[in-house]
Formats: structure tokens, C-alpha cells, sequence
């Protein structure tokens, strides 16, 4: 079963970003069942500067998945988390956005996203 994920950076002004700085835009959390894998099926995004890096994380493991540019459409595969541990495994699902230019960029309040993602 497909679950969906879609914020808004929102607020009341745009957020200006130094380069190679980041932003975390929206966390959850998520449980994965004992071998169970949490898996990016989908990703749709768009945000008000191509040099922005999009950045989905599952913490505290290693599960990551990033793209350059303003906006995409993506139909992916994108294991984030794949939980071998016996127990049920609390997932600390973060998105952020990176600045990859030399110089100050800004994310307006309308840029947006919408993860699809599955427990299979």
C-alpha cells in the first residue's frame, strides 16, 4: 500500500540559504515493521531555484535519496531503509534542501513536494 507525504516550506517570508547551506523542511516519523523495507516509490517536487539540491534522509540510518534542480517528476525504486533488526524500527523521515551555487539563494514559501512511498 502507497502512502503519501507532501509539504509546503510555507511560513511568512521566503528562506534565504548561503551556499552549500541546508534547510530541514519538513521531519515525520514512520514505522518500519521487522523485515519490512521503506521504500521512495515516487517523488514529485518543485522548488523556486534549479540550483537547489531536494534531500530525502531516513535516520539514523543511511538511507538517502538526492536530486538537483528546481523541479521533477520521478517514478523510482529507492530503498531508504530495509529493517533486519527483529523489531519494529522507529524512522525519522527528514527532507531538506541544500544550495549547491556560490552564492545566496532563496527558497520561496510556495515551493512544495509530494513523496509516494511503501512498507513492502
Amino acid at each position: 500500500m502507497l502512502q503519501q507525504l507532501n509539504g509546503i516550506v510555507g511560513g511568512n517570508q521566503p528562506i534565504k540559504l548561503s551556499p552549500g547551506k541546508r534547510v530541514d523542511v519538513q521531519t515525520i516519523v514512520i514505522d518500519v515493521p521487522n523485515r519490512k523495507k521503506l521504500v521512495l516509490k515516487s517523488l514529485n517536487f518543485l522548488l523556486s531555484n534549479d540550483a537547489f539540491i531536494f534531500k530525502v534522509e531516513a535516520l539514523p540510518s543511511t538511507g538517502t535519496f538526492t536530486v538537483r534542480g528546481g523541479s521533477g517528476d520521478l517514478q523510482l525504486n529507492k530503498v531508504l531503509f530495509n529493517n533486519r533488526t527483529g523489531d519494529t524500527v522507529r524512522i525519522f523521515l527528514n527532507i531538506a534542501v541544500i544550495n549547491s551555487a556560490r552564492n545566496t539563494r532563496t527558497l520561496n514559501r510556495s515551493s512544495c513536494w509530494l513523496l509516494k512511498l511503501a512498507r513492502v
